[in-house]
C-alpha cells in the first residue's frame, strides 16, 4: 500500500475519531462554563473586553460559530461514512427544527427568533455529531474526561459561592468599587441584582435552578465515569471518590434552593437504585430510606415556602395559564421562536411577575411554534427516552456508563417541566450531544 494511502487510513480509521472526541471534550468544557445564559438575553451583551473579563465572565451565544465550526469540520472527517446506518427516529429532530424555521417566518420579533433559531440549529448538528461522529467504535473518553472536569468547576464556582463569595461581591457592590469582572451593564441587569441579592449559589449558569439543570444531568454521568476510571483501586477507596463527589454535587444542588431540582434528583437516585445488582431486599430498604430522607429533607428545607402568598411556583402558573392563552390564540406557527415575552407581556395580569419564558420547554414550544411544535418537540424527547431506554436501562446487566447518560437525560427532561432549560446552550448543547452519542450506541 502507497505510503499517503496508508497515512489517510490511519487518519481516517483511528485519529481522526480520537481528534473529534478531544475537540469534543474541550468544547464542552468551554461551553458549560461559559454559555451559562439563556439565547435570548445575553444576544445583546457586551462581550468580555480583556483576559480578566474573558476569564471571569460569561460569553456571549453569538460566539457560537467560532467554536462550533471547527468541531463540525472535525467531525466530518470522523464519521464512518461507509459504516452509517438509519433509523426512522433520526429524523425527529431535524422535522423539529424544521418546524422551527417555519414558525419564524411568523415571529412577532424577528431578533429573538433568529437568535434562537441559530441556537436550535447547533442543539440538532450537535445531535447528529454525537450520534454519527462519536459513535460506538471511537474512544469516548474524553469527552466524558472534560464533561467530568467541567462538572468539578461548576461545582467549584458554586462553594466558592456559599462560603463567601457572594457575600464579598454584595459588599464590593455596596460600597461602589468597581469589579473588573463585571461590566457597568451587567450590575445594572435585575437578574444580576436579583442573584446578588440571594443566598442561592448559581456557579456558572443565569440562575439557580439553572445550576440544579446542570447538576441533574452531568452528576449520574461523571459518577459512573468515575468508577469506571478506577478499576485498579480498591472498591473502598472508588466507594469513596464517588461519595466524596456525589456529596460536593448534592451540596451545591441544596444551596442552589431548587426545589424542583431536588425532587428531580431523588426520582433519578430512585431510579438508580431499582435498576442496580443489588439483591431486592437491599433495594427495598435502599429505595424506602432514600426517599423516606430525601423527602423529610425536602419538607424541612422549605416549609415555609408554600406558606408564603407569593412563590415560584404560584408565578409558574400564571406563565402557564398565559402559555395556554398564548396556544390557543396561536395554534398554528405560535409567536414565533424565543417570542413568549412579547405576547405575555401584553396579556398578563397587572400583579403577575414578568418573564421573558415559559418555564416549561414543552408549553415554550407550543407558544413559539404552535400546536405542531409543541408536539414535534415533547414526542421527540419522550420517543428518545423510551427507545435508550428500553436498549439500555432495561438489560442485564446494565452498561452503567450508558445508563448514567440516560439518567442525567431523564433528570434534566423531567426539569426542564418547570424550567427553561432547552434556551441555555450549557445545557441544551450538552443534552442533545448525548441523546444523539446514546442513540448511535444502540443503532
Amino acid at each position: 500500500m502507497p505510503t499517503h494511502e496508508k497515512g489517510c487510513n490511519v487518519w481516517g480509521g483511528r485519529l481522526a475519531p480520537l481528534a473529534f472526541a478531544a475537540a469534543a471534550g474541550l468544547f464542552f468544557f468551554i461551553v458549560i462554563n461559559k454559555f451559562g445564559n439563556p439565547v435570548i438575553l445575553d444576544y445583546k451583551l457586551a462581550a468580555p473586553q480583556d483576559a480578566t473579563e474573558l476569564f471571569y465572565q460569561s460569553w456571549p451565544s453569538r460566539w457560537w460559530p467560532w467554536l462550533v465550526t471547527p468541531l463540525v469540520a472535525m467531525g466530518l472527517l470522523a464519521v464512518p461514512w461507509k459504516r452509517l446506518r438509519g433509523h426512522w427516529a433520526l429524523a425527529l429532530p431535524a422535522i423539529w427544527l424544521g418546524w422551527e424555521f417555519l414558525a419564524g417566518t411568523q415571529t412577532v420579533r424577528p431578533e429573538l427568533t433568529r437568535v434562537t433559531l441559530e441556537h436550535f440549529s447547533v442543539c440538532v448538528v450537535l445531535f447528529y455529531l454525537g450520534c454519527f461522529a462519536l459513535n460506538r467504535n471511537t474512544p469516548a473518553w474524553p469527552v466524558w474526561t472534560a464533561m467530568a472536569l467541567a462538572l468539578c468547576c461548576v461545582i467549584r464556582g458554586g462553594f466558592d459561592q456559599h462560603y463567601g463569595g457572594l457575600e464579598a461581591t454584595r459588599k464590593l457592590v455596596q460600597s461602589g468599587q468597581g469589579i473588573p469582572a463585571i461590566t457597568e451593564e451587567t450590575l445594572k441587569n435585575p437578574i444580576f441584582q436579583s442573584r446578588l441579592n440571594s443566598n442561592r449559589i448559581y456557579s456558572s449558569f443565569v440562575y439557580a435552578n439553572a445550576l440544579a439543570g446542570g447538576l441533574v444531568l452531568l452528576m449520574p454521568l461523571t459518577l459512573t465515569f468515575l468508577w469506571r476510571l478506577t478499576p485498579k483501586v480498591r472498591t473502598v477507596a472508588r466507594i469513596g471518590f464517588v461519595v466524596i463527589l456525589g456529596g460536593c454535587g448534592l451540596a451545591c444542588l441544596y444551596w442552589s434552593g431548587s426545589k424542583a431540582g431536588w425532587l428531580v434528583a431523588l426520582t433519578v437516585g430512585l431510579v438508580g437504585l431499582g435498576h442496580s445488582a443489588l439483591s431486592l431486599r437491599w433495594k427495598r430498604w435502599l429505595i424506602g430510606g432514600v426517599l423516606i430522607a430525601g423527602v423529610a429533607g425536602f419538607g424541612i428545607k422549605y416549609a415555609g415556602f408554600f406558606q408564603k402568598e407569593r412563590n415560584s411556583v404560584g408565578a409558574r402558573f400564571a406563565y402557564w395559564r398565559a402559555a395556554g392563552i398564548i396556544i390557543e390564540t396561536h395554534p398554528l406557527f405560535g409567536t414565533g421562536p424565543g417570542t413568549f415575552q412579547v405576547p405575555y407581556g401584553r396579556i398578563k395580569r397587572p400583579d403577575d411577575e414578568m418573564a421573558r419564558l415559559t418555564h416549561n420547554d414543552y408549553l415554550e414550544q407550543g407558544c413559539d411554534s404552535g400546536v405542531f411544535g409543541m408536539i414535534s418537540y415533547t414526542g421527540m424527547i419522550f420517543m428518545l427516552l423510551c427507545r435508550l431506554y428500553r436498549y439500555r436501562g432495561n438489560k442485564n446487566p446494565v452498561n452503567w456508563l450508558q445508563f448514567g447518560v440516560w439518567l442525567g437525560l431523564l433528570g434534566i427532561c423531567l426539569h426542564s417541566m418547570v424550567e427553561f432549560h432547552l434556551y441555555i446552550p450549557a445545557l441544551a448543547w450538552p443534552m442533545f450531544f448525548l441523546f444523539g452519542w446514546l442513540f448511535g450506541a444502540v443503532l
